[in-house]
């Protein structure tokens, strides 16, 4: 019978575990009381109390068992004894107890994977029989062959996962050091054994065990021999005894796998209760949090948060930023451990097996505004807090010394002798302390820092003092927000008790150097308060307009979200201007918006004013002539009808078709409408209710998918509405609970993600005939090319004549770091903060920004010679089937160009005046050429003949790609709006595609450049912009191009001329830039220079004195 001490009544929560923050201590190296050089336990009793005071409740403690200590202490040589340097059984009792008095629990460690190999165990067992249950205690074979799908571990250190014992005259299993032979679970006297020795320290007061290295406890040939069935077995028996003898304590598992691979060590015995470990160590996480501020994007993050699978209600994640171990990058991909290492190891005597031995301060440079940010993530992420000693000031490492000694070394206490931790002679202490000047005990210790008000000890105090008031930092649900700005990561914790009573945290942080605004969509929170939890001050409150916020660099907020009446006293309500909205009376349903009179009010005076404010609209900029109502099919459910509504828009004589989907509102619901989605009021006898965009309704998207999965048929007077879906989306798993997150960033259709697998993209103008987004989508998908968002379904109105015309379209969703755009920003604006920065990093080889971009250059090259490859394949498809350029096709080509080469120099001319003196010598030297100009496109164009046409993607650059963990993934396939259905359908060079993202690297340096949020406008701050962005332009051009031609290799383009290819990349180059001169003379005046400089390097190699063309030719 379990013993029950009773010095831990305060135990009583079965889920404690849930609310706890973790203090990880090292005994040997936390405070040596008898001065013999080495942490004790009398030592750690005395210091309970400033553990206690730093507002931890559960302590964790590294092995501390008699031991050879060449692993420091996780080669244990006896399971129920204690080291004699670091006290006695006595002191172990009298250490539980003082803990449990304080108010903290204890964690030790279960190490049952191995033991070393001076254990009583093993040294029984090499001299025993063969097949022998004493010899059986552990893993053998005659040779060193079995196993062989089993990875090493230690890379560093050991070349096999087998060691020869000469005793034995055999080989012993150990993944990791050969000192440390693995126990053999396939007898079960080791599992009796294991059991007694639980039980041993659970009866002596024990909270929680840790379970180290848990996956790797079961050999099977076959196999990898990791997160075998035979482990789950084996840790549903050890949790049996548990939940039967000791309900109160916790199994903590040490599985440093992939999430949904750490996911089986929680069990699930009935889809609520785990049934083998409480709780799980998510070591995938926490290198993302360190990548997430090196990249100043929230991606990698989220990323793994939304890879998360969902645990058991009993169970719990453990969180941590450092740790007794290595900053572990073994669940990271290859190409993120590269980057990791660069940035945080660029000194390579930091780098150990697959990971990094640093501590938090060193890593982060110092940096305090960094080392808080990563605290309070830690703090406020679902999961248990673990806290490593020493981290709490700031402690510093010691990459010289052996192991993972370096960030084990002595606590710094005081500027006393050894810095507080011992009074024995410095050359028998453990390990040396830290000395150097930056985190040497003389600067960063607990006695200095406890005195001051603003130390990182203080600070850490009140943070943990805050967070412990809220049970939804332990216990709470976690949801991502998405704002536009990827610097900013934001997510709310909510948490309801037993009582009804529900806390909601919102959590927003910077992980960006440079101060940061951002725009929250809150509005399911309107009305209550943001109260900032650390200083207890009241924000205004959050309406249905986005929530706007301010962080400076590296900073971060916690709100409770409180109820208005702790609205803060300077608030002033602003006044109300409610728009007014017309009235529209209805006698039988929503259908009478179709007839007269409440049509012709529609199409008269409420839809000519309320579609200008559409951001989708795509006329602006002309007046609508008349609105006519085409078509509206009845859609949906009864108690939320929806007429799927086309309309006829004139502007400026041209008619243009659009769709607005329309719905109903009741008036209680008005609060949840953003008042813009709002068409008009509507009343119906004494009900009074709003029209409004139905897309904006769940109801309608959730109509839609059920529409999709039904394949769905609606009739219409302008044709039949066919929904239609691919076999992919019924393994979506998608349902009426899956959740609807709507896009904002979109100008001209409109999306929602539902569910986090798949997007619904309603088009808002309309075109008849084939469309290219759905042609494209369906043919790349059915060829089996990745890069793509995947096509799940369409929504087609058929007509009378048999002509499609697409509404809507369902892709599968590809969770991504933004556009390319956005992100080659991002990262250019890091590079030039890197060229400009003061100070030279501690780390000297920090990870080169511009290598970044230029090896997503190559990928986007790569991945677009892949897809063009696959385009090019498609000869049974005549609307896909290549096509070989004749020398008609090549006039024809030369005289669309001449012809736009013409009519941008027009454009510039008539823009002279405003551009800079260098520009208007650009461009009355390229006027002065248009007659070699005009000679040199004819050049090119022969130079093209015979060359290969296929399908492109039409409307190419950064914007249209998405970066996806590093790779490139193609979107937004229906080409450039202005330009009809044909032509967007039209057969190009492939160069086309290439030349488009030529110049969008141009686009994107010019950007860079002319960054007013820059600071520094020094003449050697502007040099050095030009001089990073002159390198991105030059390495990213040449990775593109190159690994273009290395994946089209295979392609025949057959061009007759061997400068074929350049010609062809050049005759699209410049067509891109002319047409860029016209578009930004229309729309943009001021960055003309852009397309202008573009335009004049590609002709710049022209004879400097031309023959000009007459007047009235130019």
């Amino acid at each position: 019978m379990a013993k029950k001490p009773a010095s831990a009544s305060f135990i009583k929560d079965p889920l404690w575990y849930k609310d706890a923050v973790i203090y990880q201590v090292h005994i040997k190296s936390f405070f040596d009381a008898n001065n013999d050089g080495i942490g004790d336990f009398p030592g750690l009793i005395s210091k309970l109390d400033y553990i206690a005071e730093l507002g931890v409740n559960t302590l964790w403690l590294l092995p501390f068992y008699p031991s050879p200590r060449r692993d420091d202490g996780y080669d244990i040589a006896d399971y129920r004894g204690v080291h004699p340097d670091y006290g006695t059984l006595a002191d172990v009792k009298h250490f539980i107890k003082e803990a449990h008095a304080r108010g903290l629990r204890v964690i030790t460690e279960l190490v049952i994977n191995h033991t070393s190999d001076q254990h009583p165990w093993f040294q029984k067992a090499r001299r025993a029989k063969p097949g022998s249950k004493a010899r059986d205690y552990y893993v053998w074979s005659d040779t060193d062959e079995k196993y062989d799908g089993t990875r090493i571990i230690f890379l560093d250190t050991e070349t096999s996962n087998w060691t020869w014992d000469p005793v034995a005259g055999q080989y012993f299993w150990h993944r990791f050091y050969s000192h440390q032979p693995d126990l053999n679970f396939d007898n079960p006297q080791v599992m009796k054994e294991v059991l007694a020795v639980m039980r041993y320290w659970l009866d002596m007061g024990i909270d929680g065990l840790r379970l180290d290295a848990i996956p790797y406890l079961i050999e099977r040939d076959g196999t990898n021999n990791e997160n075998l069935p035979e482990t789950h077995q084996i840790l549903k028996q050890i949790r049996a005894e548990i939940d039967a003898h000791y309900p109160d304590r916790m199994l903590l598992a040490e599985a440093n796998q992939w999430p949904e691979d750490t996911q089986q060590y929680f069990g699930d015995s009935d889809g609520i209760n785990g049934d083998e470990c409480h709780m799980a160590f998510h070591f995938p996480l926490m290198p993302r949090m360190y990548m997430a501020l090196a990249q100043e994007d929230r991606f990698p993050i989220t990323d793994i948060l939304r890879q998360t699978p969902e645990i058991p209600a009993n169970c719990q994640w453990a969180i941590f930023l450092r740790n007794h171990d290595e900053l572990t990058l073994e669940m990271v991909t290859d190409q993120e451990r590269d980057y990791l290492w660069n940035y945080y190891a660029a000194d390579r005597r930091a780098r150990i097996n697959l990971g990094i031995r640093r501590r938090l301060a060193p890593l982060m440079e110092r940096d305090r505004r960094r080392i808080e940010l990563l605290n309070s993530l830690l703090l406020s992420m679902p999961g248990t807090p673990t806290l490593y000693y020493g981290d709490e000031i700031g402690m510093g490492d010691n990459i010289y010394l052996g192991d993972r000694d370096g960030v084990r070394t002595p606590m710094q206490w005081s500027i006393d002798r050894n810095g507080g931790f011992s009074r024995a002679n410095p050359a028998s202490l453990v390990l040396p302390p830290i000395m150097d000047p930056l985190y040497g005990y003389q600067s960063v210790n607990v006695e200095a820092q406890s005195g001051d008000p603003h130390s990182l000890l203080n600070w850490t105090r009140r943070l943990l003092a805050v967070r412990k008031q809220q049970k939804a930092f332990g216990r709470g649900t976690l949801k991502m927000l998405s704002p536009s700005n990827r610097r900013i990561l934001a997510y709310t914790r909510a948490f309801t008790d037993s009582d009804g009573k529900t806390e909601t945290i919102l959590c927003v942080a910077n992980v960006s150097r440079s101060a940061q605004g951002v725009e929250l969509d809150l509005s399911e929170f309107a009305g209550q308060v943001p109260v900032e939890m650390i200083g207890g001050n009241a924000f205004a409150p959050i309406g249905q307009t986005p929530f706007m916020l301010t962080l400076a660099p590296y900073g971060f907020f916690w709100f409770l979200l409180a109820s208005e009446n702790q609205m803060p006293g300077w608030h002033t309500a602003p006044s109300q201007s409610v728009p007014e909205l017309v009235t529209l009376v209805l006698k039988e349903g929503l259908e009478d918006v179709l007839k007269p009179p409440v049509r012709t009010v529609l199409e008269q005076t409420v839809l000519p004013g309320w579609l200008p404010n559409r951001r989708w609209f795509g006329h602006k900029e002309a007046p609508i002539e008349q609105v006519n109502i085409i078509d509206g099919a009845a859609f949906g459910a009864a108690e939320s009808p929806v007429l799927l509504t086309e309309l006829e828009v004139t502007c400026a004589g041209q008619p243009h078709r659009y769709q607005v989907p329309l719905g109903t509102l009741g008036e209680e619901q008005a609060s949840t409408a953003v008042a813009q989605q709002v068409v008009s009021r509507l009343r119906r006898g004494r009900h009074v209710g709003f029209l409004t965009d139905a897309f904006t309704q769940e109801a309608f998207v959730r109509a839609v998918l059920s529409g999709l999965t039904n394949s769905q048929t609606i009739s219409s007077s302008a044709g039949d509405i066919h929904f239609s879906a691919t076999q992919q989306l019924a393994t979506l798993g998608l349902d009426e609970h899956s959740e609807v997150r709507y896009l904002t960033g979109e100008q001209s259709n409109s999306s929602v993600v539902v569910g986090g697998v798949l997007v619904l993209k309603l088009l808002r103008q309309l075109h008849s005939g084939q469309h290219p987004e759905l042609e494209m989508g369906d043919f790349l998908t059915r060829a089996g090319y990745p890069n793509i968002s995947p096509l799940l379904g369409s929504v087609l109105r058929r007509d009378a004549q048999g002509e499609d015309t697409l509404l809507m379209i369902a892709q599968g969703y590809l969770s991504n770091q933004g556009d390319a755009w956005s992100w080659t920003h991002n990262t250019l604006e890091r590079a030039i903060r890197d060229e400009l920065a003061d100070a030279q990093s501690e780390n000297e080889q920090h990870y080169n920004a511009l290598a970044e971009l230029a090896e997503f250059a190559r990928v986007l090259g790569q991945r677009l010679g892949e897809m063009h490859s696959v385009l090019a394949q498609a000869h049974d498809n005549p609307d896909f089937a290549p096509h070989f350029s004749t020398l008609k096709d090549t006039q024809r080509l030369a005289t669309h160009i001449t012809a736009q080469v013409k009519q941008a120099l027009q454009q510039l001319k008539a823009h002279l005046s405003d551009l800079p003196a260098a520009d208007q010598q650009r461009v009355k030297h390229l006027i002065d050429q248009q007659g070699a100009i005009n000679a040199y496109i004819q050049q090119l164009a022969a130079d093209t003949q015979g060359g290969l046409n296929i399908r492109v993607h039409g409307d190419l650059h950064l914007g249209q790609v998405l970066v996806v963990q590093g790779d490139a993934f193609f979107i937004d396939f229906e080409g450039e709006p202005s330009r009809s259905l044909a032509e967007r359908r039209a057969k190009h060079s492939p160069y086309k595609d290439v030349s488009g993202l030529l110049r969008s690297f141009d686009y994107a340096g010019a950007m860079a450049i002319s960054n007013v949020q820059q600071a520094d406008h020094s003449p050697e701050a502007d040099e050095a912009r030009q001089r990073v962005v002159q390198r991105y332009l030059n390495d990213a051009r040449h990775a593109l191009i190159d690994a273009y031609r290395l994946a089209t290799a295979s392609l025949n383009f057959q061009m007759k001329s061997p400068r074929g290819q350049e010609s062809a990349l050049a005759l699209m180059s410049l067509e891109k830039a002319a047409y860029e001169v016209i578009y930004e003379a229309a729309n943009r005046p001021a960055w003309l220079r852009v397309p202008l400089q573009g335009l004049s390097e590609l002709l710049a190699h022209l004879p400097s004195r031309a023959k000009p063309l007459p007047d009235g030719e130019k």
